[in-house]
């Protein structure tokens, strides 16, 4: 049976992080500008949602299956969630930085800017869920990981809970570096969840939603999609991999919804979605739940 991990980042000094660039990890004391977290003495301990109540992780108790550990499987794409959070507890934000994808910049900020982006942090805290199952296609695997960060801020000491997921990508294909075929942090969607108190979000803070609405799609080569739509301006933002595609306008349509903008192209019905690029064909999508 999958059980909740429920790991708490401080709980994970024997969680050895994957091997990063080496010369990253020299250099991690004298780059990262921002200040690490650190326990608030004046006020009583943080006591988030457990699993299962309103504002917790879900109790996950699915089968999975019996297959052993390896660095390649679910459960080791949930380990460098782990560890990319205790990174982060502990103020080493070059190594966490360099757990995101295409070194780094799929975080969308550079190693300075993401460093920076967790100063308004008094305590950093995360909860690990069990994984789902591994998507593969292409050569290419994807798998999610639900997460909740909970902690306080700088400002007035308020306390902050958000849920979410973490979406980790691999490459696997004749060729692939080693560094390809290490799990990698794709794409974070984390965001307070209605009735629930989070940070107010910075431009470009890592993973953090701020909107009236977001869909995300898993499509059929083997990508996955974040649409933030924005009903109020009547516009789409479509992420890919942690990256900004495009900000699309609304159109008319008959039938469903269909945006578009400079040769993109979003059309959806029900869970059902198309995306164009420019100079490609529409790429089927289906909603994930």
């Amino acid at each position: 049976m999958r059980h909740l991990l429920l790991l708490t980042a401080c709980a994970l000094a024997a969680c050895s992080p994957q091997p990063a660039n080496q010369a990253n990890d020299t250099i991690v004391d004298q780059v990262d500008t921002g200040t690490a977290p650190g326990p608030v003495t004046n006020e009583a301990p943080l006591t988030p949602p457990a699993p299962g109540t309103p504002g917790g992780l879900d109790n996950d108790t699915s089968p999975v299956s019996e297959r052993p550990f390896t660095p390649d499987s679910a459960q080791g794409a949930a380990q460098v969630v782990q560890t990319y959070y205790a990174l982060i507890e502990q103020g080493k934000y070059r190594q966490a930085f360099a757990l995101w994808d295409d070194g780094g910049r799929a975080s969308g900020m550079g190693a300075e800017a993401f460093a920076a982006s967790f100063a308004k942090y008094s305590e950093y805290h995360a909860n690990i869920g069990a994984p789902g199952d591994i998507d593969a296609g292409a050569g290419q695997r994807y798998v999610t990981v639900p997460v909740q960060v909970y902690g306080r801020l700088r400002d007035g000491n308020r306390a902050f809970n958000m849920r979410g997921t973490i979406t980790l990508h691999r490459t696997e294909v004749d060729g692939a570096t080693a560094e390809q075929r290490l799990w990698r942090i794709r794409s974070a969607d984390i965001k307070p969840r209605p009735g629930e108190a989070g940070p107010t979000p910075a431009p470009g803070d890592p993973g953090v939603v701020d909107n009236r609405s977001t869909a995300r799609y898993r499509c059929m080569d083997g990508s996955r999609l974040t649409a933030n739509f924005d009903p109020d301006n009547r516009r789409v933002t479509v992420i890919r991999g942690g990256r900004t595609l495009a900000t699309l306008a609304q159109q008319r349509v008959a039938s469903g919804i269909a945006y578009a903008s400079r040769g993109y192209e979003l059309r959806a019905k029900g869970d059902e979605m198309t995306f164009t690029a420019p100079g490609l064909p529409p790429t089927p999508c289906t909603a994930i739940r």
